[in-house]
């Protein structure tokens, strides 16, 4: 199988590839099912139909674009273990295309989980939305036009292969 490198024959301009497959996905329904056989052989939506779909959304679209390695997963966690073999590093200010970690919170299931997306700029990210499971655009913290941030930022990840 030959890669878009070899079938282009010059490099990609990865960086605005990247961009334009977070902000094209803006309103998919892509991202809101991902089925697993359970023990008994019955499909199971393990993202329960978008609710839990950020690290799906986050590690694909790394994945589809050569910045993860190990593949697509389905935990933030599994996705920041990736993310940091691939050689993601932290850093402290965002940037147009860094991966944003957000605090975890209580969620419908009772238990807390981070959240992961994108940073495009100007103080605006896309993410899934947990409850149309839908990527959305959206205020970095989360906060309407006036009011307070409303989930903080707990991490910042960014990959030289971006600049």
């Amino acid at each position: 199988m030959e890669t878009i490198l070899i079938e282009e024959g010059h490099p990609i301009a990865l960086f605005d590839t990247y961009l334009s497959m977070i902000e094209g996905s803006v309103g998919s329904k892509q991202y809101l099912r991902l089925f697993i056989k359970t023990k008994e052989g019955v499909p199971c939506d393990v993202i329960e139909n978008g609710r839990f779909a950020c690290a799906y959304f986050a590690s694909s679209i790394l994945t589809l674009t050569g910045l993860c390695t190990r593949g697509v997963h389905t935990t933030v966690t599994e996705t920041i273990a990736d993310m940091q073999q691939s050689n993601w590093y932290q850093i402290d200010h965002l940037t147009k295309g860094a991966v944003i970690i957000w605090s975890p919170k209580l969620c419908s299931d009772g238990n807390q989980h981070q959240h992961i997306g994108f940073s495009i700029g100007d103080d605006m990210a896309v993410s899934t939305d947990g409850q149309t499971g839908i990527p959305t655009k959206h205020d970095v913290t989360y906060r309407t036009i006036l009011g307070p941030p409303v989930r903080e930022i707990s991490k910042i990840f960014f990959h030289d292969t971006l600049r």
